[in-house]
């Protein structure tokens, strides 16, 4: 079998058992990169977009959302438009429009929940400042031709996702491969990562373990470490906390259901907070 990756030639690595299927696992001989057999079963996998097993996804996606805060304030131009490809139940777009940046939701397979009124209408038409990918590139059955779809709409990539532990553990291993729910099919190293920004033409930032910038900017590598420890990027947000876009958005909901919203009387704005203290934030500008 060939890499998706580097088009390398890979050897079978492991068998495991995905949703009852048992499965081959195969390794690049070259750029690390693990991926499973052509995965037959992702109809099966997919019947459910969210797992029930993802018990991490709102404190993920609150840490991600600080981060990615911090990470735009300081690297790139805050007031543009972005884009949270596989945003998943919306959770994340609507975090980072409370905290004031133009975020819009994309996903082929969940169903948005939290973004209504906020999914991308030209996909490819458009252009935004970044992407974001939380917890994407795993799940991507054809890597190469997904991440080319991304470049299409922004040079800079944004993502999450579990580099492959230099012990190589089997798929009994790792919690990674996510064998309960079968949506993980690709794993990653850092050359593999590498491999990619070279084939793209852009530069590759990383934590080394879970956090990742494919970015046209040339930026500092031990900046973009030391942002991503959620606990600065929190006190970071709170020092540029700029005016959010939740009343906005209620005033557009409002519209979209056919309400008249002029007057803030009938339509009062929800509280963002506990006795309504982020509702006065959002005011101030």
């Amino acid at each position: 079998m060939e890499c998706k990756i580097c088009s390398f030639r890979t050897s079978f690595f492991a068998w495991g058992v995905i949703l009852k299927h048992r499965i081959q696992y195969f390794r690049c001989n070259r750029c690390g990169f693990i991926q499973t057999e052509d995965p037959y079963w992702l109809d099966e996998a997919y019947t459910e977009a969210i797992t029930k097993s993802d018990v991490g996804l709102v404190s993920r996606n609150i840490a991600f959302s600080h981060i990615s805060a911090a990470l735009l304030y300081i690297f790139f131009e805050k007031k543009a438009k972005f884009l949270d490809y596989g945003g998943g139940c919306g959770l994340f777009v609507r975090l980072m429009r409370d905290a004031g940046f133009e975020f819009y939701w994309h996903d082929k397979f969940s169903v948005n929940l939290f973004a209504t009124g906020l999914e991308a209408k030209n996909l490819y038409g458009d252009q935004y400042e970044l992407i974001t990918a939380l917890e994407v590139f795993e799940h991507l059955a054809h890597p190469i031709d997904e991440i080319s779809q991304m470049f299409r709409i922004s040079k800079n990539i944004l993502f999450s996702t579990q580099l492959i532990p230099s012990a190589l553990p089997q798929p009994r291993e790792w919690w990674y491969y996510a064998p309960e729910h079968g949506q993980h099919v690709s794993f990653y190293t850092t050359t593999s990562l590498s491999v990619i920004a070279d084939k793209f033409g852009v530069n590759l930032y990383t934590n080394g373990e879970s956090l990742h910038l494919f970015t046209e900017k040339k930026i500092s590598p031990f900046l973009f470490k030391r942002i991503l420890n959620p606990g600065l990027a929190i006190i970071l947000g709170k020092l540029w906390r700029h005016r959010s876009l939740l009343e906005r958005d209620y005033q557009d909901a409002v519209k979209r259901l056919g309400h008249s919203n002029g007057n803030e009387t009938d339509h009062p704005i929800p509280d963002r907070g506990i006795g309504g203290k982020d509702r006065d934030e959002t005011r101030k500008g």
